[in-house]
């Protein structure tokens, strides 16, 4: 059964002017950290980094892997107060909503600017909403896991995938409390999806007893980012280990301890492991069309790359209404 094409709505980048239409994919692509409410960190993030609340904690270092800026732009957006020391690598600016309680490094001879550009709780509604979008795809490859100790958890991509989505289902006790899983992997099965959604329910996340390995595809970068791991009720996720692939928990306070290797929204964060690239780069299929994405474009004079969003440039009302309208794939 075909469930998606690999259809991405186009963005537009002039030399003089900036025109995106910039759906959550985009974003999740363009950004490493994207948390609604306070992070509190002491480690780091390789890219780009949104808080919409506040950053505490001792130290914290951002955009350690992007390449050196060459026009303005901020690897660092914060919509209240920074209250912690901050390094900025490789020139990039911050933008700062609130007050600077505490030290901001520029290393490179970045700048701080205002806020004013981003559309924060656009940002934030269109995350929430596409977490509940992918919830409602219907299943169509399965999580295998051993049912003694201790064997090998598969994520069996469905052989009639092709180059669609892999769609995974299953309960956060299933595979992150299953203490029978001595190493887990993708198995593709021959298939090339465009990207593998990992819906996972449960409203409380804690890998504590988790011991498993992740090994072969998995490890991968050209696997994991293509990875969404959807946990889509969860409030609370406490991570000891690894997670491989990007993070969707809208409604989530999430603490770490070692890498997440990917994308990672949630809406608080206590960080004490890194986040690191690749980002989400999948491709899924919104159901946009020409002239959603010709009503929903705007212009933003500043070259750059997606940094500069205007305001409402991430409302995507058409895309929400499109969204409620459609038929859940069960």
């Amino acid at each position: 059964m075909k469930f998606y094409n690999k259809i991405i709505p186009a963005i537009t980048i002039s030399l003089t002017s900036l025109s995106i239409h910039a759906t959550p994919i985009d974003i999740m692509n363009e950004y490493n950290l994207i948390v609604f409410e306070d992070l509190d960190s002491n480690s780091e993030v390789e890219g780009k980094t949104i808080v919409m609340g506040d950053i505490n904690g001792t130290s914290s270092n951002y955009g350690i892997h992007l390449p050196v800026a060459t026009a303005p732009e901020d690897s660092l957006i914060i919509g209240g107060n920074n209250n912690s020391t901050l390094n900025i690598s490789s020139g990039y600016n911050v933008a700062l909503g609130g007050l600077d309680n505490g030290t901001i490094n520029l290393n490179g001879g970045g700048t701080i600017n205002n806020i004013s550009a981003y559309d924060l709780p656009g940002i934030k509604t269109e995350l929430t909403d596409f977490s509940i979008f992918l919830r409602d795809l219907a299943g169509n490859s399965t999580l295998m896991t051993p049912v003694s100790c201790c064997g090998t958890a598969s994520f069996d991509v469905n052989s009639s995938v092709g180059s669609d989505l892999a769609i995974f289902d299953f309960q956060a006790n299933d595979f992150f409390e299953n203490g029978f899983i001595q190493q887990y992997d993708v198995n593709f099965n021959s298939q090339t999806p465009s990207a593998i959604i990992m819906n996972v329910g449960g409203t409380v996340i804690d890998d504590t007893l988790f011991t498993a390995n992740a090994v072969g595809n998995i490890v991968n970068d050209a696997t994991r980012e293509l990875i969404i791991w959807n946990f889509y009720e969860a409030v609370t996720i406490d991570l000891t280990k690894q997670l491989n692939g990007s993070l969707l928990a809208p409604l989530a306070a999430l603490s770490n301890a070692t890498p997440i290797e990917g994308s990672v929204v949630v809406n608080s964060f206590v960080q004490r492991g890194e986040i690191h690239d690749p980002t989400f780069n999948g491709f899924i299929d919104l159901g946009l069309d020409d002239e959603v994405i010709d009503d929903e474009v705007v212009d933003i004079p500043e070259p750059s790359s997606l940094a500069f969003f205007g305001m409402g440039l991430l409302s995507l009302s058409a895309w929400r209404r499109r969204q409620a309208n459609k038929p859940v794939l069960r």
